[in-house]
């Protein structure tokens, strides 16, 4: 067993807690690892108003966690309609709704996209996020780990969501082990200033307060 395995079964006993019932996993989910590195970034840093990009079984288990801390809301944009489906009809089946929401936004091309990737509709997100951040207030955690598709398809995340995220707010990219992802961290550290640090498949920044 190598660190990574070692790494996501020490996950799954800290996650043990929240897994009240079972949740399907896929490959384009967190790793557990991963997961572990999320959860305690919204507990100790006091996360409230969370996006997501991109949804699956960690958005069940963050709206478990804000359920049961007693605070915190979270957006999940998923272009995937089955997903989305799926994810947002679990929520309401656990009493979730009123901290968790699930929007499908499908693909388009996208002013922030680079080369031919495209991004979320521009429209449907800023009319999403806007009400979002109206009711709740600025984001406080952005995790990006999606959607899925060409290499540098989620470099359009930070371009969009800087204006709406709160000074200190944390920043999250999946999948940094690939070539596209790696590149989009780039940018993003260059453009933005950000420093990440790496650990357990993601890439964790805090915006400069």
């Amino acid at each position: 067993m190598d660190s990574r395995e070692l790494a996501d079964v020490s996950a799954w006993i800290r996650l043990a807690p929240l897994m009240t019932e079972y949740l399907p996993f896929t490959r384009q989910d967190l790793r557990p690892a991963g997961l572990t590195v999320l959860l305690d970034e919204v507990l100790l840093g006091a996360r409230s108003v969370l996006v997501e990009c991109g949804c699956g079984a960690a958005s069940v288990l963050i709206a478990r966690l804000l359920n049961r801390r007693g605070f915190g809301h979270l957006l999940s944009l998923e272009h995937d309609e089955r997903q989305a489906a799926f994810v947002a009809s679990q929520l309401r089946r656990e009493g979730l709704g009123h901290v968790a929401r699930v929007v499908h936004v499908p693909l388009m091309p996208h002013p922030a996209a680079i080369g031919q990737a495209g991004w979320y509709a521009p429209e449907t997100v800023h009319d999403e996020v806007s009400e979002y951040v109206d009711r709740f207030g600025l984001v406080d955690l952005l995790l990006v780990d999606g959607p899925s598709g060409d290499d540098l398809i989620r470099y359009p995340a930070m371009p969009v969501f800087r204006g709406v995220l709160a000074p200190g707010a944390a920043v999250l990219l999946d999948d940094i082990g690939r070539p596209g992802e790696l590149t989009v961290m780039d940018r993003w550290r260059q453009e933005f200033a950000l420093r990440f640090r790496t650990e357990q498949s993601i890439g964790y920044a805090l915006l400069t307060p």
